[in-house]
């Protein structure tokens, strides 16, 4: 965690707005009463396909399911449920690829408070068929510290894994999504990991770290309480994502940054192209 940072402020009407909603409706909002009538599944599936249906309906573009593990916990925080629905929330093509400017991080919050009010109703929903459950806001401040690791929660459910640049490299979105978790009592199906050939990929590309303003990238991967991944340095990466609002070069410079229709291509085209220089190896 950076010291001393502030957040930069927003400024456009709709950018303060936001900000304000996530701090006094949706923060209040993301733990709450459970109703005594609790809802019987007869299966963790059939669990598990009525909360997709409801957070899709609320404006989740991907929904997965996982087990609550240590590596998706921050350091200090203390999570009380078992298991985790995963929420994932595609930022607009067009708006990213203008990153550092301002278009890019209007968008970022923008993904943010949406996927916040999913995030919220999906808890809501929860509770009030009987269950625990409490949303995890990912867009923070210090005195709202992260709880729950959302690239990580993603990975374990099945989304994609996880880049050089730290982010989720997604199946449908590739790095262009943010990640939201509510984590319940209420039993889901375990999410199945995605083998989309990115770990191979970033090896030889880099493209992130080299573009990266602040040299925040390594290119080693390293231990995360038990979780051996990319990480990216705060502080060489927050003061450039607060003079730039947003920022997300690395996320424009990404060649997994297509938009859905492309994906499914691209990604056989990776799987190829990893093929190939492994039997050049060989």
């Amino acid at each position: 965690m950076v010291e001393n940072f502030e957040d930069p402020g927003k400024s456009s009407l709709e950018e303060k707005f936001w900000v304000k909603d996530i701090e006094e409706n949706q923060y209040p909002k993301l733990d709450g009463p459970v109703n005594p009538d609790r809802v019987e599944f007869g299966s963790p599936e059939e669990a598990a396909e009525r909360i997709e249906t409801f957070a899709g309906a609320a404006g989740a573009g991907m929904v997965g399911f996982t087990k609550v593990l240590p590596s998706m916990v921050f350091k200090g925080a203390e999570v009380k449920e078992k298991y985790a629905v995963v929420i994932g929330f595609e930022m607009d093509h067009a708006a990213m690829d203008t990153a550092p400017d301002p278009p890019a991080g209007k968008e970022a919050l923008r993904a943010y408070w949406r996927l916040g009010q999913i995030v919220q109703k999906t808890a809501a929903f929860i509770r009030d068929m009987g269950y625990p459950a409490s949303g995890h806001q990912v867009r923070t401040f210090l005195r709202d510290p992260p709880t729950i690791l959302g690239t990580v929660a993603a990975y374990h459910a099945g989304f994609g894994e996880i880049g050089m640049m730290g982010l989720l490299i997604s199946e449908r979105f590739g790095p262009r999504v943010r990640i939201g978790v509510v984590t319940t009592d209420l039993e889901p199906p375990q999410g199945e990991k995605a083998d989309l050939g990115v770990e191979e990929f970033c090896r030889r590309c880099k493209v992130c770290a080299m573009e990266c303003m602040g040299g925040a990238i390594s290119t080693e991967k390293r231990d995360e309480r038990g979780f051996y991944k990319y990480t990216i340095d705060p502080y060489r990466c927050v003061p450039y994502f607060a003079k730039y609002d947003g920022c997300g070069v690395c996320i424009k410079v990404c060649p997994f940054n297509r938009k859905p229709d492309e994906m499914e291509r691209f990604l056989s085209a990776v799987k190829r192209l990893n093929e190939y220089h492994r039997n050049l190896k060989g």
